[in-house]
Formats: structure tokens, sequence, C-alpha cells
């Protein structure tokens, strides 16, 4: 006969510690595929997150490369072009000394070094005119005995006698121009037409005639003028040197820069024939048709001289030999 057990618990009970039993299994299945898909997630989002981060890299390093071969091509066109727009501003700052660049009407260009160091008067002179464009427009008036000469006049010179300049149509002769020239202030000046009455002294060693007889060399006609210079291009095969012409005072300004200049100089002499109108006294032989000098530009100027530059206050000044640079001129001091 079987034996009865004898349960502790009754059947209600043992049904209930059974299902919790298999809840707490349930339980830690579910928490288990919730940690897993917990970490499958935290894993993507580390994925995702590394994925933005690479690409972040890669743009910037993109952005970096870019900049960098950017500023490269910007240095090489900048290298590139720089000296391309120095040249266009000044040709010539290779030349250690003043360049003046002389544009004329029959699209020649005549290109003259200026040494303002060693002929200080007569290169200082010239620079103040041209800087202030007072050979602009104006034209060669006379060419023979070896010198093309230019200097102010607006047109060639109709004078019919020696003591008659009153049309020789040159802007010193002019009022209305000679008030205009506002370098020289006109409350200096008693007269407005005294602004060009000066004459300057010879620079030191600026009068040999080993230089100014020289093919190329540039001059000023300091003995009896304020304004007037002369090219040297050299006898041409029809001239001497006559008597008139051969006391004439000059000192050196500069020398040709090139040989183009002398043989556009020669060209320009060659076109030379007398001045009919004229009649007595000395006869201009002006090249024809008129040729003029449309601009003078000056390069190379030294800034600390020409900034603030006063053309009376320097010229009552003294040169290199002690000596005032201006030996006469109708000015109020």
């Amino acid at each position: 006969m079987k034996q009865k057990r004898n349960y502790s618990l009754t059947a209600k009970e043992r049904k209930a510690k059974r299902m919790a039993a298999e809840n707490k299994a349930a339980r830690k299945i579910v928490s288990a595929d919730n940690k897993s898909a917990a970490r499958a997630v935290a894993s993507r989002e580390d994925a995702e997150k590394a994925m933005v981060m690479s690409q972040k890299r890669s743009r910037l390093n993109a952005i970096v490369v870019g900049g960098v071969t950017c500023l490269a091509i910007l240095i090489l066109v900048i290298a590139l072009i720089v000296p391309a727009i120095m040249f266009a501003v000044n040709p010539y700052r290779s030349y250690g000394k003043e360049v003046a660049r002389f544009d004329l009407s029959n699209g020649m260009t005549l290109e003259y070094e200026i040494d303002e160091d060693e002929y200080d008067n007569a290169a200082t002179n010239f620079i103040f005119l041209a800087k202030n464009k007072f050979f602009d427009n104006t034209v060669f008036y006379d060419a023979q005995n070896g010198w093309l000469r230019f200097g102010g006049y607006e047109a060639q010179p109709q004078t019919n006698a020696s003591s008659d300049f009153s049309r020789t149509h040159h802007r010193g002769d002019s009022l209305a121009y000679c008030e205009s020239f506002s370098a020289l202030p006109s409350d200096r000046f008693d007269r407005a037409t005294y602004k060009f009455g000066y004459r300057l002294r010879a620079d030191s060693g600026g009068t040999d005639s080993r230089l100014t007889d020289k093919v190329g060399t540039l001059t000023y006609r300091y003995g009896d003028t304020s304004t007037e210079f002369q090219f040297n291009y050299g006898l041409t095969n029809d001239e001497t040197v006559s008597g008139d012409m051969s006391d004439i005072q000059c000192t050196m300004v500069g020398q040709a820069l090139n040989d183009e200049t002398i043989s556009n100089i020669k060209s320009i002499a060659s076109l030379a024939s007398a001045n009919t109108s004229i009649t007595s006294g000395y006869k201009w032989r002006p090249p024809t048709p008129d040729i003029m000098i449309k601009s003078v530009r000056l390069y190379n100027l030294d800034n600390s001289k020409w900034k603030n530059f006063d053309f009376i206050s320097y010229m009552s000044g003294n040169d290199k030999s002690g000596s005032r640079r201006y030996t006469s001129w109708i000015v109020k001091v």
C-alpha cells in the first residue's frame, strides 16, 4: 500500500511558485536580450559617431589641403604678377639714377638718365620743370649744329629780330600760364612773368666739352635761359658750327639711356628746315612738321627731397662748390 505524500504547499501555492520561477527566468532572458540590444544600439551609435568624426576629419583635411593649395597658387600668382605690376609702374626700377621718359606726338620715346647727384643745379631745374609738366605739349623748336632743342615753346618761334621776343610762343612770356604755374607761388613775385626769369650757375664739371659735345647728352642752356634744354645728336653732313652758336653756354644734365633714343633724336633732327618767316636775327630750324613732347615722366626720384620741394628756397641755397645756385632772379625773398 502506497504511502501518501505529505505536501507542505498547496497546489495553488506550488503553481504560484512555479510561475514566479518562470517569470524570473523570463526576466533574466529579457534583461539579457535588452543588454544585448543596448550593446547593439551603442555599437551602432559609436559607429555612426566614428563615421561622422571621420567625415569631419576628411572635410577638415580637404579644407586644409584646399587652403594650402589656394595659398600656394596665390603666392605663385603674386610672384608672377607683382614684378609685372612693378615694372609697369616703374620700368626703370633697376637703374641707380633718376630717369626721364619723353613720349612724343610721332609715337617715339626718348629715355634719359638724369644725374642729379653730379649735376645738381641743372638736373634739379630739369626735374622741377618736368615734374610740374612744364614741357608737356610743347614743341622741339630748333635742330641745328648738332643740337635738338626744347623748353617751353607751345608753337614754333616766329621772331624776326633779335630784340623781338613777342612772338616766340614761350610759356614764360604768357601771363596766364605764369599765373597758373602754382609750383612757383605768385605771392613770391612782384609779377607772375618773373617766375621763369632766373639764371642758374653751371655745375662744377658740368661744362666739360668732352661731356657736353658727346652724342646723346642732355644739357641745360644755363647762360641765357631758365627753361631751355638740348639733346646732342652730332653734326649732320650739311652742318657746321656757326659763329653765333659756338658761344652757347650749356651744362650737363644727363645722357641717353639707349641707342634707340639717340637714333630717334637723329631722326627728328633730320626733319629740320629753315623757318622762312624769320627775316633777320637768329634763324630757328624746327623739325617739320611739328613734333610735340606729349609728356615727360620721371622715375626713381628721391622722395625725401621732392615730397615738399620748395624750388625758390632750394635755388637760393649753395651748391657743392659753396656758391649760390641761382645767379639772378627777380623774386620776393
